[in-house]
């Protein structure tokens, strides 16, 4: 019987458990495309996945990748985080546009 952190360990250390959350934060993105949080959290699943991928031996090995889950865990979440704060200070200033050629529009200019 292996211990739930053992587990947790080896599932969080799979690039294909990544590329699931990829797919399901993807799917959520496709059906509400309001919520600022669900295409980075996609992006950065899959950009965990591209650390975690193993390479063969003659290329050049990723040095960033961390190696325990909970350094996985910290990239991913800081990489999301990132994320999202990119996307809403892009739509505030999407929105402050359009609201700033309604204005002009209806002012006559």
């Amino acid at each position: 019987m292996t211990s739930l952190s053992q587990s947790l360990s080896l599932w969080l250390q799979t690039p294909v458990f990544w590329m699931l959350i990829a797919a399901l934060f993807l799917g959520l993105e496709l059906i509400n495309r309001r919520m600022v949080l669900f295409l980075p959290v996609a992006v950065s699943s899959l950009i965990v996945a591209m650390l975690l991928q193993p390479l063969p031996a003659e290329w050049p090995q990723w040095t960033f990748a961390p190696k325990s889950w909970p350094g996985i865990l910290a990239l991913w979440l800081l990489l999301s985080l990132f994320g999202s704060t990119a996307c809403t200070m892009l739509r505030r200033r999407r929105s402050r546009r359009r609201a700033r050629r309604k204005r002009l529009t209806r002012a006559g200019i």
